[in-house]
Formats: C-alpha cells, sequence, structure tokens
C-alpha cells in the first residue's frame, strides 16, 4: 500500500482511504472512495491528539461500507509529543486494537486500519494512525450532566465483564505493551501531580472546603503507595480513563419498558495498565454521576460489576474484598482533576463546570466512605 500517510484528518484523502479500507477487507477490491466530507463540529484536536469524523461515498458498493469513520491522530505538537513519548500512551492504544480489542467482551469500535510504528531511537519519528467504527448513532455519555443509574449499571457490566476476562492477566501474557499499574511509567504522576497542584488550588479555590484543601496537600506522599495498593489487587486490564465521555449507549438494545440503555462500548484506551480493577470502578462511581444518584444506587451498582465478574468465572473475588478496594479506587480518582488542571482551558465554561462537579462528587464520595484515612504517608517538609 503505496500511499502517503496523513498526518491530521484535513490531510485525508479518498484515495488513501480506498486503500487502507481495501487492505484490512473492509471495502472490495472493486468498490472505491469517490468523495469524503469532514464535519468541521465532529473533529476535535486536544492536548494529546486529534480525532475526525469523516463520511464517506464509494463507487461499486456492494452495500455494508461504513458511511463515515473515525480517525485519530497523535498530537502534531513537538513539545507535547516529545512530553508524551515516555509515557507509550499512542503505542498503548494502537497495540490495544491490534493485539487486544478481539479478546474482550466490552465492546470497542471496529478497527478499519492500524498505523503503528514505535522506535526505541528518541531522535526517530515514530508513526500512528487509527481509523475506527463511527459510534455517533450510539448515546455519547456526559460527564457533566452525570450518567443516570441505569447507564452506569450498564457501563459497570461491560466493565466487568471485560475486568473478568483479563482476571489474574489472562491473555495478557505476551501484552508487554502494558505497563503495571504501580510501574514507572504511572509513578511519574507523583510529579506531574506535585507540578499541577498549585494550579489546581488556586483555579478551584472557591470549590474547596479546608478538609478538600488538606486532602489534596497530603495526596502528593500518598500517590506511590495507592498505586501499589492497586498493583497488590487481582490483576486485570484496566482502562484508566472510564469515564461518561469515554461510552457510548445502544438505546436501540435497550429494554424501554424497563428503562434500560442497553449495550455499552468503550473508546480511549491510551492509559491501559494492568492492576486492581477498582481503579476504573472508583472512578466510574465518584465522577461520573451526581452524587445523590451514587449514593442512592451505590450498592446496587457495585453488585452490577461484581455480578458481571462472576458471570466472566471470577470465583476468588467476594464482594466485601470489592468494598475494600472500592475505597482505594476512591481516593487514588482524586489524581485525576489534578492532573487536568495541567491541561485545562479555563476559559471554557464546559471544561470549568465540568471539573467544578467532579471534584465536589470525588470530595462526597471520599469522605462519606472514609477513603482519606488511606493517605498514611507524609511529605517531607524538612
Amino acid at each position: 500500500m503505496d500511499v502517503s500517510i496523513p498526518a491530521c484528518t484535513a490531510d485525508v484523502s479518498a484515495e488513501w482511504l480506498t486503500a487502507v479500507l481495501r487492505d484490512s477487507g473492509t471495502i472490495g477490491a472493486q468498490t472505491s472512495v469517490t468523495s469524503i466530507a469532514c464535519e468541521p463540529s465532529a473533529i476535535g484536536v486536544g492536548f494529546m491528539g486529534e480525532v475526525g469524523r469523516v463520511e464517506v461515498r464509494y463507487a461499486n458498493a456492494t452495500g455494508g461500507e461504513p458511511a463515515s469513520v473515525v480517525v485519530k491522530f497523535p498530537t502534531a505538537n513537538p513539545e507535547v509529543a516529545a512530553m508524551m513519548r515516555p509515557t507509550r500512551v499512542y503505542e498503548r492504544e494502537h497495540r490495544f486494537y491490534a493485539e487486544l480489542a478481539h479478546l474482550t467482551p466490552l465492546r470497542t469500535p471496529r478497527t478499519y486500519h492500524i498505523t503503528c510504528e514505535t522506535s526505541p531511537d528518541p531522535d526517530e519519528d515514530e508513526r500512528y494512525l487509527l481509523v475506527l467504527e463511527d459510534l455517533s448513532s450510539m448515546t455519547l455519555g456526559d460527564q457533566l450532566a452525570g450518567l443516570s443509574a441505569e447507564q452506569t449499571a450498564s457501563a459497570l457490566t461491560g466493565l466487568g465483564a471485560h475486568h473478568a476476562r483479563f482476571w489474574n492477566g489472562a491473555g495478557l501474557e505476551a501484552a508487554s505493551f502494558v505497563p503495571d499499574i504501580d510501574g514507572p511509567l504511572n509513578l511519574i504522576g507523583q510529579s506531574i501531580y506535585a507540578a499541577s497542584l498549585p494550579g489546581f488550588l488556586s483555579l478551584f479555590d472557591d470549590a474547596l472546603e479546608p478538609e478538600t484543601r488538606k486532602l489534596a496537600r497530603d495526596y502528593e506522599a500518598n500517590h506511590p503507595q495507592l498505586l501499589r495498593r492497586l498493583g497488590a489487587m487481582p490483576r486485570t486490564l484496566v482502562h484508566f480513563d472510564y469515564r461518561a465521555d469515554n461510552l457510548f449507549f445502544d438505546d436501540a438494545a435497550a429494554d424501554v419498558t424497563a428503562g434500560g440503555v442497553g449495550e455499552v462500548a468503550a473508546i480511549d484506551f491510551q492509559a491501559i495498565s494492568a492492576g486492581g480493577g477498582a481503579a476504573d470502578v472508583g472512578y466510574l462511581l465518584s465522577q461520573n454521576l451526581e452524587s445523590s444518584t451514587r449514593r442512592l444506587h451505590e450498592i446496587e451498582l457495585l453488585h452490577c460489576y461484581h455480578d458481571a465478574l462472576a458471570a466472566g468465572g471470577v470465583r476468588d473475588y467476594p464482594f466485601e474484598q470489592l468494598l475494600d478496594d472500592y475505597r482505594v479506587g476512591l481516593i487514588y480518582g482524586w489524581v485525576i482533576p489534578v492532573f487536568a488542571t495541567g491541561t485545562l482551558d479555563s476559559s471554557s465554561e464546559r471544561a470549568m463546570a465540568l471539573w467544578t462537579a467532579a471534584i465536589e462528587r470525588v470530595t462526597d464520595a471520599v469522605f462519606q466512605h472514609g477513603a482519606h484515612e488511606l493517605l498514611t504517608e507524609r511529605k517531607d517538609t524538612s
């Protein structure tokens, strides 16, 4: 396939898309892409890269060809690219789709093309590109608005099935690209947290009670020991960014009479790690639904997750252990709003509202469950 690889959505051509879709068997040898259109409102350029939606028209279509696809590129900013390279986030996601996505019962986008060209030489360019199924016909979750109890149940059922598939490291034996949750790639988060904390405390001053400020300061020294706690749990494939804005719900598959939301699909596997699944559960429940909803349905939602583990064959993980691990997941999740400060556009009303809500929600969950008591390390100020 001798066609130039695009570097951004604007570079995608009908010729290139024809070549990659034929190469993957998505379209037949006689079918070709005749025209493409990118919807400006559907193209997102973020800190770590760009995601675009491309509408496609064909000649000699036989039926079943995708009417649109999603393309995902890494950042074009060389400084950001250099900063992200040691984390291997692009390699993690691309190799997940190439090597692990077919193993999980959790729905993920169909993969139409993967470019994953890595290099051990830091001076040599790496190239990454994904062409994925467009899930926009499904209902995208909204972290700011908060998930409903029904959406959360669906999300936790899918997550439990996913974690069960990789329980005790099953299927990860050859996945060397998946880092340990308490390994060096995640431990460097302590320094990122320290660098982000002053800006966080300043930006969200009005949203922080005195006890929350203390929690924020105490967290830094405890980041490594919390990761060690997560690492000591039964090992599975942790999504590590399992939140509403990365989840799609299939309303067509729902039992409307029962108020269901049907199947869940997940995207964004850049942070995948091997460790305790409670990291995903704690983040989802503590920051992705209103506190009143969480408090009312929390135990039944945790049972949804635990039941999905059992349905997937997990027999060595009692519910009481999940409750203990869940507390660790809650307090570890505190790191996320602070990390977000480093890339937060404070002029964005939605971004500020989202993280203000997330802080209020996670604080409520942490103190309700006494998870702040797990912050046992103290920063050396000598």
